[in-house]
């Protein structure tokens, strides 16, 4: 039972919105808007802005291609995951700051404790990849479920 179902489509037909930062099609009410487009020109102002098709970086998309939410398995820069790591932590804050008078939600991916421990171990854990040109995460498209009401 998830809200933005399976596909672009079914997202799209629901309402959903594809978030940038976590790679999720999300439900509105999930969506924190002014967070994605700070993450976005915190992301072009270091000129890490960047998307691509394989590892070797022979294949670029743009912005356009993947604000559509249909490519699944793109890599991105360790630099790129650092800052989603960081504003996937900010989301959540915010989230609990605003309570139900705000945003005051968040999606099951980011709540899933997991997630905190995978970006604490690519924080911490892969001190030597620490190269902002170093294209090793490959991104996949999610559709989680916005039940957790905080």
């Amino acid at each position: 039972p998830f809200p933005c179902g399976a596909t672009p489509s079914a997202a799209r037909a629901a309402g959903c919105l594809f978030d940038l930062i976590s790679f999720n099609w999300l439900p509105l009410a999930c969506h924190d808007a002014a967070l994605a487009a700070t993450f976005e020109a915190e992301l072009r102002a270091a000129g890490e802005l960047a998307w691509y098709r394989d590892m070797n970086r022979t294949a670029p998309l743009t912005r356009e291609q993947i604000m559509t939410g249909e490519y699944t398995g793109v890599y991105v820069s360790l630099a790129y995951h650092l800052r989603h790591c960081t504003a996937m932590w900010r989301r959540m804050h915010r989230a609990l700051i605003q309570g139900g008078g705000g945003l005051g939600r968040v999606d099951s991916y980011i709540w899933g404790y997991h997630h905190t421990l995978h970006c604490e171990d690519t924080l911490l854990g892969r001190r030597n990849e620490m190269e902002a040109e170093v294209f090793t995460t490959e991104v996949r498209i999610k559709y989680p479920d916005c039940g957790v009401v905080i």
